[in-house]
C-alpha cells in the first residue's frame, strides 16, 4: 500500500465521519445558545481539528472523541470572546482626527421622553392583560428562546406555543392600535 493509498483511505474515513456527524456537532453548538452562523463556524473548526489529529484517532467511539473536540472548541471560543473585550484599540498618536471632538448626540426632549414612557406603560398594561400562558410564551420569546425551547420549557406542544404567540400578538395589536 502506497502513501497515496493510505492518505486516500484516511480522507474517505474522515469524509464518512464528517457526513455522519456534522449535523450533530452543529446541533450541539446550537444547544449551547450559539447563533446559527457561529455554530457552522465552530463545527468547521471542530472538524478541522479532528482532521489535523486524525492520526491519534483509533477508530472507536467516534462521537465521544468528536464531542470532546467540539467541547474544547466551544470553551476556546468562549474564552476568546471574554478576553477580546480586554484588548484596547490602538490609535496612532499622530492621527489628525484624534483630537477632534465629535458633536454630542441630541438627547430626546422632554415631550419625546414622556411619549416614550406613556407608550411603555400602555404596553406593560396590555401585556399584563394577557392570559398567563400567552404572557409566559411571549416573555420567553422576547428573551430569545426558540419555539422548540419554549415548548420544552413550558412542557407544551410546538403548536400550542405558536398559537399562544399568535393570539398574544393579535391582542397587543388590537389593544395598542397602530403604535410601534
Amino acid at each position: 500500500m502506497t502513501i497515496q493509498d493510505v492518505a486516500a483511505d484516511r480522507d474517505e474515513r474522515f469524509e464518512a465521519i464528517y457526513r455522519k456527524y456534522y449535523a450533530r456537532v452543529w446541533r450541539f453548538y446550537r444547544g449551547c445558545s450559539v447563533s446559527e452562523d457561529e455554530a457552522h463556524d465552530l463545527a468547521q473548526d471542530a472538524f478541522k481539528r479532528f482532521y489535523e489529529n486524525f492520526a491519534q484517532y483509533r477508530g472507536e467511539a467516534e462521537w465521544s472523541y468528536l464531542e470532546t473536540i467540539a467541547r474544547n472548541v466551544l470553551y476556546n471560543w468562549l474564552r476568546a470572546r471574554k478576553t477580546s473585550k480586554r484588548h484596547a484599540v490602538m490609535v496612532d498618536i499622530d492621527d489628525p482626527e484624534l483630537f477632534i471632538d465629535p458633536p454630542a448626540p441630541e438627547e430626546p426632549d422632554y415631550a419625546d421622553r414622556q411619549e416614550e414612557e406613556l407608550r411603555r406603560t400602555r404596553l406593560r398594561k396590555a401585556v399584563a392583560e394577557l392570559p398567563p400562558g400567552q404572557r409566559e410564551c411571549l416573555r420567553l420569546r422576547i428573551q430569545g428562546f426558540t419555539y422548540e425551547q419554549i415548548a420544552a420549557a413550558l412542557r407544551i406542544s410546538l403548536d400550542a406555543v405558536k398559537s399562544r404567540l399568535r393570539d398574544a400578538k393579535k391582542h397587543l395589536r388590537e389593544r395598542l392600535g397602530g403604535e410601534q
